[in-house]
């Protein structure tokens, strides 16, 4: 119960990392906030401590405060990346969990916390930039991070995935309007994740409640509203 009190502060709004967070780079602060609710939810199905699992998905991007104009939940319509050559990308984006790790450090948040975060990418692939430079190693395009080594490291992992992943196709007409394809964005994105080798330490039954969390909360978030004749009217 004293840890679970100790990750409270970071949850306060006026905390002033998360202040600072939320001006610098409010696109991936309102990701994180979407993280860490789904974090939550999941983490009360399998009784882990929420509060932690929280605190890490409201953090776990807080390196992109150093770059936010790089990353697309934060652009307009311009992306720099247009201009830069792959490898470049790859280095400006990849950098950000060492960003996140030594901002942790210095407004001393717990290791355990910090750990999990440097996971959060594992070592996997940043497939857009390795798709755009044609080179045929892939090693050169992935993090340079520890697979998740935790249920918890494991579970941001997913959600983090899955939901930049439906927010992004949520903008493309039709792709997220039937519960086939918002389950399939779970499905997939767990699928490439145990290939790539980067659930291997995650507990047998654990997929299945996040799959369950998952697929209610994208059916939450993305199912179609029916229009009612005054709203059909005033469009």
């Amino acid at each position: 119960m004293e840890e679970q009190e100790d990750y409270k502060q970071y949850l306060e709004s006026d905390f002033p990392l998360l202040e600072k967070f939320r001006e610098i780079a409010p696109g991936s602060f309102k990701h994180s906030q979407n993280v860490a609710d789904m974090c939550e939810l999941i983490a009360k199905e399998l009784n882990l401590d929420g509060n932690l699992m929280k605190v890490a998905g409201l953090y776990h991007d807080v390196g992109k405060m150093i770059n936010p104009q790089m990353f697309t939940e934060n652009q307009d319509e311009k992306n720099p990346h247009d201009k830069l050559e792959p490898n470049i990308s790859y280095q400006i984006i990849s950098r950000h969990i060492g960003d996140s790790v030594l901002i942790l450090f210095n407004y001393d948040f717990p290791v355990e916390i910090i750990k999990m975060i440097s996971q959060h990418h594992g070592n996997t692939i940043i497939r857009y930039f390795y798709d755009r430079s044609k080179s045929k190693i892939e090693d050169n395009y992935r993090y340079k991070c520890k697979q998740p080594e935790t249920d918890e490291a494991a579970i941001l992992m997913i959600v983090d995935s899955v939901e930049a992943t439906a927010r992004s196709l949520s903008t493309v007409n039709g792709k997220m309007e039937s519960p086939d394809k918002r389950h399939a964005v779970v499905d997939n994105i767990i699928m490439r994740l145990e290939e790539d080798g980067q659930l291997d330490n995650i507990k047998v039954g654990v997929l299945k409640v996040i799959r369950k969390v998952l697929y209610r909360e994208l059916d939450s978030l993305y199912h179609r509203r029916v229009a009612y004749p005054e709203e059909e009217q005033e469009e």
